[in-house]
Order: structure tokens, then sequence, then C-alpha cells
């Protein structure tokens, strides 16, 4: 089972084929986003005004999540949400929870040649493996906007992170009116300020916001 809110997001985002649901911009995106979260869930940042701080500097016990602990405790200087969003875009974070995905089986790596008019082109596509996995992630986010059963937090701010990365469609689509649910998602969870940087991280990548 996927061991991080990342992580999920990751299982969501990539179809059984390898392909992403959603654009590159959208998914880097989302999976800052999750890390953030992960590390807000486990009391060790929060909001000092409109930047974010360091709560507690005790490890959580993921390497990946440490080491963005530590680099957030050791920024010389405040940073909004939205910016630290935009930042961890230019590290290497996804590729590293991709690969500790690939190792435990839950996804595989399929590297494919291809060839365009410029040249000869190396496209990986992660096709996803733990579909058990995936539907849990899935179907709990479903619950949590189709059933009056109460929805734990992090449940909502995996949810959270799916409306706010144009995930919506994928996830909600075959239980009902998937715009009806992304707009109940984010009504629930309208004070996720991480999800709130995600969607203002996008809006000024792509220009707008992914539905």
């Amino acid at each position: 089972m996927p061991e991080t809110l990342a992580e999920e997001l990751l299982l969501l985002a990539y179809d059984l084929r390898g392909k992403s649901r959603i654009g590159p911009v959208e998914l880097d995106c989302g999976v800052g986003g999750a890390m953030l979260s992960e590390l807000r869930l486990a009391g060790r940042i929060g909001l000092d005004g409109t930047v974010l701080a360091v709560a507690d500097t005790e490890p959580v016990g993921d390497p990946v999540l440490d080491g963005l602990l530590a680099d957030i405790a050791a920024s010389p200087r405040g940073r909004t949400p939205q910016e630290w969003v935009t930042r961890l875009r230019a590290t290497d974070h996804q590729q590293r929870l991709l690969a500790r995905l690939a190792d435990h089986g839950q996804v595989a790596v399929d590297r494919h040649r291809l060839h365009r008019t410029l040249g000869v082109f190396v496209e990986t596509r992660h096709p996803v493996r733990d579909i058990v996995g995936l539907w849990e992630a899935q179907q709990r986010v479903v619950a949590a906007v189709t059933t009056d059963a109460p929805a734990d937090a992090r449940t909502l701010a995996l949810g959270a992170l799916v409306a706010a990365a144009g995930l919506s469609k994928a996830v909600f689509a075959t239980s009902g009116n998937w715009r009806a649910l992304r707009d109940r998602m984010r009504a629930m969870t309208e004070d996720d300020w991480v999800a709130d940087a995600v969607r203002r991280a996008l809006a000024v990548e792509l220009g707008s916001v992914p539905v």
C-alpha cells in the first residue's frame, strides 16, 4: 500500500497504461502539495501569517519528507505555501517517489523510443500495478463526497489535492456528476491552505486553474 499522500496521488494520476491523466505541471504541483499536506497532517509545518513555518523539526521517518522538512527549516526567508509548491517543481522528489513505488512493485517503469521529426526521444511511462492501492485511494475520496460517513483528515487532504490538481474527472466520473462531486469536495475542504496553494501556483504556471 502507498505510504504517503504523494504516492497515493501518483497512483491516482497514472492509468494502467502508464500515462498521466493530467499534465506534467499539474502533476508536479499536486505532488508538491501532497508532500506539504503530509507534513502538515504530521504537525510538522503550519502557517505563520501568510508564510510556511516549521512547528516541529522531529523527523517523520520518511527520507523524502524529512529532506523537505529540513529544507523548509533551513530556508533563509519565509516563503508562502504557493512559493513552496512552485519551488518543489524543480526538485527530484517526484522521481524519487516513483522509483520507490517501482521498487515496491506498485508501478512499473516502461520506456518507449519515439521517433519524431527532430530525432529519437525516450518516453517513460509508469503503469499502475497496485490496483488495490489505487482502488482504495479512489474509493475513500469518492465516499467522502457521496456518503454521509465522516471522512478522516487524510482522506479530505487527498480529495482536496485531487480537486486542486485537475484529477476530479478521473476520480469522480464513474460515481456521478464529476463536476458536482468536485465542487462538493472543494466546499468540504475550503480551509485547506495547501490545496489552495496548489490552485494558485497552477493559475500562475498555466494561466488558468485545472477543472
